[in-house]
């Protein structure tokens, strides 16, 4: 097992290569391009996005429209990233950020491999389903053990969790960690709101 760090510490050290990771074909990040898969299949254009998790911002380099973004992350130094792609930033831990946020505030609420860093990801879901007004995107990676005593940041295994009124729930090979190596499967969710 590693010595485990915190998240924002690994994060903000991160930061710098984030991007060049993600277009890495040996990450094969295919989660995010498939959450855009999903978002251009039904036909959005314009909106106000919440990308809970956002790291660099590199959600706004995939979808194609008008939207405004704003992000949620622990790393400063990923945050400063997502500003230049012109963010509006949330310096926060996801489960500090999230009930601050008004209900029906975003139209669209994106949060992709970021649930494994929190806790109680029943009550994250349940405040994105509060903050979206017209939709959710969910990815949910699957933390093996492996996966869990290898990662220098404390992580848990939240792939089972029952996620209520989704149209699209399926599984693929998401990406594969940086830093351990080990492939993760990630489970794509898709949710309509029906405010």
């Amino acid at each position: 097992m590693v010595n485990k760090i915190s998240a924002e510490e690994f994060y903000n050290n991160f930061a710098p290569n984030y991007d060049d990771v993600l277009k890495d074909p040996k990450c094969n990040a295919q989660h995010v391009h498939e959450a855009a898969k999903i978002f251009h299949q039904y036909n959005y254009h314009q909106g106000s996005v919440l990308d809970i998790g956002c790291g660099t911002g590199f959600l706004s380099q995939l979808l194609q429209g008008d939207f405004e973004y704003t992000g949620i992350d622990i790393s400063a130094n990923m945050l400063e990233y997502a500003t230049t792609r012109g963010y509006k930033t949330i310096h926060k831990l996801i489960e500090t950020a999230l009930p601050e946020i008004d209900t029906q505030s975003y139209d669209f609420v994106f949060c992709l491999s970021s649930l494994h860093c929190v806790e109680d990801a029943q009550t994250a879901i349940e405040h994105l389903d509060r903050i979206a007004r017209q939709a959710i995107f969910i990815s949910i990676d699957e933390a093996t053990e492996e996966y869990i005593e290898n990662f220098a940041v404390r992580v848990d295994d939240h792939s089972k969790i029952t996620i209520k009124n989704a149209i699209e729930d399926y599984w693929i090979t998401g990406w594969t960690s940086p830093t351990t190596g080990i492939p993760i499967q990630t489970r794509m969710i898709y949710i309509e709101q029906n405010n």
